[in-house]
């Protein structure tokens, strides 16, 4: 099940049924994703971590009224684009992408979930970091995070042509980066997982 279908239906468990096994599942499976999101924005995993409990705290709280969202994921990351602005206290209402903290944005793959060397997931985390921010978020929001593009360009409030321009150049130049002794077949793998 991909990973927009696993939340929608963890989402809807929490909303309509008060499920808390779900609701922990639902935080276990977003958590690090959103503190890292977070922490782009702010600057800061501190208050990224505050941000991001405070964001399942007021989804608890509010799940019965939250029972018509239609898109659970992209809501999520739209609450926590918008606590993280918030919390800039310049009350912003976009995202800086030059500002934006590359080292926050960089997380581990699943490796449990992978069958990729330590070596390989470290030569292409080390090209993702080396892609100008904007790429970079785009990249491993699609990518990474599983959204669609329709998703992201509603998140960052873009086209969805520039997210479809910004991925072209990120696998462009993560291709040429990371084609050195790795095989096709192993990048791939990376790069199309569900």
């Amino acid at each position: 099940m991909r990973t927009g279908e696993k939340v929608k239906s963890l989402f809807f468990d929490v909303c309509s049924n008060g499920n808390m096994e779900s609701f922990n599942s639902l935080y276990r499976m977003l958590c690090s994703k959103l503190i890292h999101f977070s922490a782009a924005i702010t600057g800061s995993f501190h208050v990224a971590e505050e941000i991001v409990s405070d964001l399942f705290i007021m989804l608890w709280q509010k799940r019965e009224q939250l029972s018509s969202v239609q898109q659970p994921l992209v809501y999520i990351y739209v609450c926590t684009r918008n606590l993280s602005l918030n919390s800039l206290g310049q009350r912003k209402k976009h995202i800086d992408y030059e500002s934006l903290d590359r080292d926050a944005l960089a997380m581990a793959p699943d490796v449990e979930d992978r069958l990729i060397s330590t070596e390989v997931a470290q030569l292409i985390e080390k090209a993702i970091r080396e892609l100008p921010a904007r790429c970079q978020l785009i990249f491993r929001l699609v990518k990474m995070d599983g959204l669609s593009y329709k998703e992201v360009a509603g998140l960052l409030e873009i086209s969805s042509k520039t997210v479809d321009a910004q991925l072209a150049i990120a696998i462009k130049k993560l291709s040429l980066t990371i084609r050195l002794d790795i095989p096709e077949e192993l990048i791939n793998s990376y790069f199309h997982r569900e």
